[in-house]
């Protein structure tokens, strides 16, 4: 059965987008910085280049080799040759992938086993012999046939630069806020009092819920967030924009803290999901 995919959220005019990333790779004044000027935004957050929609998702490793894959494909690599530093692969079919794109290579021996690891690709080739190319520093290893190692296209880099996933089909988003209080013992001339209570931080977060699909690209990225948040740190970025038509925007850094799935109806899944936001929550009001 096919399932036709109602995005509430552009019924009610919000739109929501994360970047996944590790945690090591966030500067809290990033979101400061990006909120103070518009290219600055773009460039922070380029909601134009957003996924969505019915997509793979996979991830593999652990600690400095964990890699978080989106729309990618698994090819058998059939030749190999390192000529000049640069790295010819040629493959079982297409890679489907870009120049500029990044690809997991593995499984290659001797001779071929230094070229494994993941590398950005820096040619590709479309038609037979298919073929993926990228730098390696290292001594000539003349063409030869190979008969093990595979290329993962689709990696997604989790350092702040990759596209920009919609969540489709969210229904509610509040913003909630709250103030932590210290109390500093002083004395005031005016009451007299010895004691009074200061607030010394804010805390933020926003609570999710929706029906989406199962396939759906943002609840497989969420499913990898809450899965591998603490083993692998992850973390997020967060842009929405909206409502009601307005240039409204809030910006920030955050972690999912929980996610839960309730009535589950074939293709479909309510879920809520909660992110607590790392640092302040910037926001760009329509102020005509």
């Amino acid at each position: 059965m096919t399932t036709t995919n109602i995005d509430y959220s552009a019924a009610l005019d919000i739109q929501h987008y994360i970047v996944p990333l590790k945690m090591s790779d966030i500067t809290l004044e990033d979101a400061q910085t990006a909120a103070a000027g518009g290219s600055a935004l773009t460039s922070w957050l380029n909601a134009a280049n957003a996924i969505s929609g019915q997509l793979s998702v996979a991830a593999s490793g652990s600690g400095t080799t964990f890699q978080m894959f989106v729309a990618g494909n698994t090819l058998s690599v059939t030749n190999a040759a390192l000529a000049t530093n640069v790295v010819t692969l040629t493959l079982s079919a297409a890679a489907g992938a870009l120049v500029g794109e990044k690809i997991a290579v593995s499984g290659l021996t001797s001779p071929f086993a230094g070229l494994n690891g993941t590398h950005t690709i820096t040619a590709v080739t479309t038609t037979s012999p298919f073929t993926v190319s990228y730098a390696l520093t290292g001594t000539n290893i003349s063409s030869a046939a190979v008969s093990a190692g595979s290329v993962a296209t689709g990696v997604y880099p989790l350092d702040g630069t990759g596209a920009p996933i919609q969540l489709l089909n969210v229904t509610s988003a509040p913003h909630s806020t709250e103030t932590s209080d210290e109390t500093v013992i002083t004395h005031d001339q005016v009451t007299r009092g010895s004691a009074i209570t200061v607030g010394v931080t804010d805390t933020h977060s926003f609570a999710f819920s929706g029906m989406t699909a199962h396939k759906n690209v943002d609840h497989k990225v969420m499913e990898v967030l809450r899965e591998r948040a603490t083993a692998e740190r992850l973390a997020v970025k967060y842009l929405r924009v909206g409502p009601g038509g307005t240039v409204e925007k809030k910006l920030c850094y955050g972690r999912f803290a929980s996610k839960s799935e309730e009535g589950d109806a074939g293709a479909l899944v309510k879920y809520s999901a909660t992110l607590n936001v790392l640092g302040t929550v910037f926001t760009i009001l329509d102020n005509s």
